[in-house]
């Protein structure tokens, strides 16, 4: 049976958890805590490698400063989201291939995102750490041998975090009867990772033409209507209030 190293599968994780979840009884998982291994340092990976045998990585891991528990190599959110990618792209010629998840913050999310495609990567250089540092992933990414980039854009997920997830957010406070006060409306489309699982397996084990995949569903959705949906299924009655009006949709559509 082959090996998949999962990052990003430990007890805080969260998309690599439910990734552990689906192949456990498919391959034989690695899935060593930050506490274990820290991907920042290059030495400690390299020497993980050595020490055992990995047929696939699938990258999940992501340093985010305000998500942070235990001690890193370094902790500066860009150098340790790239120290972490190179760490495990040194190893590329050890494994068959790497998969890791880009974001629609490559394509820049200071300006709206509509319906972008993989071909207008690179008209906009990300103006915040996290979508620079997922953009210069993506560029050594579309430029190896076996290194694949499923760019998620919104995402659902069980063991999202509320504080990070503005679906569960809005589900969190429907329950604890909060108001559903957000800051603006907007369109956006996103997707389940539950259907990311298979289009993962499939990446694995198959030919890819290409080094980079956008991840998403065409039909997109106001944030408002979503909003109302919850507040329905909570038994409220409430209305939903934004401080400021719509704008443009920040997340993908697919043309």
């Amino acid at each position: 049976m082959e090996t998949i190293f999962i990052t990003g599968a430990g007890p805080r994780g969260v998309t690599g958890k439910l990734i552990k979840e689906y192949f456990s009884n498919k391959f034989n998982l690695l899935t060593p805590s930050s506490t274990e291994l820290d991907l920042t340092n290059d030495v400690n990976v390299t020497e993980y490698f050595n020490n055992n045998k990995i047929d696939y990585v699938i990258h999940c891991a992501t340093f985010r400063p305000t998500s942070v528990h235990n001690g890193h190599f370094v902790d500066e959110e860009l150098e340790s989201n790239l120290r972490m990618y190179f760490s495990l792209a040194k190893q590329a010629s050890r494994m068959k291939k790497m998969i890791y998840f880009g974001s629609g913050a490559e394509f820049d999310k200071s300006a709206p995102i509509i319906r972008a495609s993989e071909v207008d990567f690179g008209k906009r250089i990300p103006q915040n750490k996290y979508g620079l540092g997922k953009y210069i992933m993506n560029i050594d990414a579309v430029n190896s041998s076996n290194i694949y980039n499923l760019r998620l854009f919104g995402t659902i997920d069980k063991y999202e975090r509320f504080t990070k997830n503005i679906i569960s957010n809005l589900c969190v406070k429907a329950i604890m009867e909060m108001p559903i006060q957000l800051r603006q409306d907007c369109r956006f489309s996103f997707i389940d990772i539950n259907d990311v699982l298979p289009i993962i397996e499939y990446a694995l084990l198959n030919p890819l033409a290409h080094h980079d995949y956008n991840l998403a569903i065409d039909e997109t959705f106001l944030l408002s209507d979503i909003a109302k949906i919850i507040i329905k299924m909570s038994g409220r009655t409430d209305s939903v209030f934004f401080e400021k009006k719509g704008g443009p949709c920040r997340s993908l559509i697919r043309g």
